[in-house]
């Protein structure tokens, strides 16, 4: 079914094992583990597994089934082929939405400081931040393909306060700027979080970036003349729920759902899905390996509007496109 695009996520039958939760993590005397993830996934064939430090790892079997509904796939929107100008200045405002996202993404505040995660692909993002906030320092992580962005000035963080204000969306870094007195060290009137999420700012754009994972599969298939069906699957995955309860009750399709460990999962392979994100994203675009990534996964679906993840041409297309990609949009050949 998500092979002509439909929202099938609840129909496609899904084993998951070897979960890896490896990210770093900042611990005070008071305060609980908070862990920061770089939220990258991978599906496999069953039984293949690939630990990478600080990243979520499964092993995936997975089969579809459809009925002759191909001609499904000329009902979803096109989109141009033609890439919209990469915006890499952003306004104060934008700024502060997309700092916003990183931080409820990867980042908490301390005691007078703050500190974001940033993925070895996205290190020119980092410097970015720093530039755009004029202090901090930007550290490697020793063993992680990782640096952290920290800020212990009285004037950067001061800053960041004023850029974020009023652009969070749920309570644990609120909470954390409570906790640490912000608003008396700073004399600023903290603005509490909007526990609401839209798509016409940065927001999702700076959670995605350190949460988000764009990924591409081709699952053996019986029911289709090439043998495979192609998937497109963006996901989320954070120890907080409500972004991605918000971003679920937004778009009304994927699916919300909590591993034992305790960390939440927004998913959707649905091509419909892909179509909503394609049109937030290529206005309020990422920056990095995360972009790279994207745009991929925005070639493949003008490929599928064109029908063609339905020919052996197109598949084997998809497949190199993959395979160019990271880690994290590299196609999954799944078999049963």
């Amino acid at each position: 079914m998500f092979s002509v695009g439909m929202d099938v996520d609840k129909f496609v039958s899904t084993e998951k094992k070897n979960l890896l939760y490896a990210g770093n993590f900042c611990c005070e005397a008071s305060n609980p583990l908070i862990f920061i993830m770089l939220g990258k996934i991978y599906s496999r064939s069953y039984n293949a597994t690939e630990q990478s430090a600080g990243n979520f790892n499964f092993s995936t079997q997975a089969t579809a089934s459809t009925k002759n509904t191909y001609n499904n796939y000329t009902k979803l929107p096109l989109i141009s082929k033609h890439v919209p100008k990469h915006k890499s200045q952003l306004t104060l405002s934008e700024l502060g939405y997309f700092l916003a996202g990183l931080i409820e993404g990867d980042g908490w505040f301390g005691k007078k400081e703050l500190h974001i995660i940033f993925s070895e692909k996205d290190i020119p993002l980092a410097y970015f931040i720093k530039k755009q906030i004029g202090h901090g320092n930007i550290y490697k992580i020793k063993n992680k393909k990782a640096v952290r962005y920290i800020c212990k000035n009285e004037k950067g963080l001061s800053i960041i306060l004023s850029l974020i204000n009023g652009k969070l969306v749920s309570k644990p870094k609120y909470d954390q700027l409570i906790k640490h007195n912000y608003s008396k060290f700073f004399n600023f009137t903290l603005l509490p979080p909007s526990n609401t999420l839209t798509l016409d700012n940065f927001w999702l754009a700076g959670f995605t970036q350190q949460d988000g994972c764009f990924h591409i599969s081709i699952a053996k298939s019986k029911t289709h003349k090439t043998g495979f069906s192609v998937r497109l699957e963006f996901s989320l995955k954070q120890i907080d729920q409500t972004p991605l309860k918000l971003l679920y009750d937004l778009v009304k399709l994927g699916n919300l759902s909590q591993y034992t460990s305790g960390i939440w999962c927004y998913k959707s392979s649905g091509f419909k899905t892909a179509s909503v994100l394609i049109k937030y994203f290529d206005t309020f675009n990422l920056f990095g390996g995360k972009y790279e990534d994207y745009l991929r996964f925005r070639k493949v679906y003008i490929m599928i509007t064109e029908g063609k993840h339905l020919e052996e041409s197109g598949i084997i297309k998809i497949k190199s496109i993959g395979i160019k990609g990271t880690s994290e949009t590299s196609t999954q050949i799944v078999l049963k």
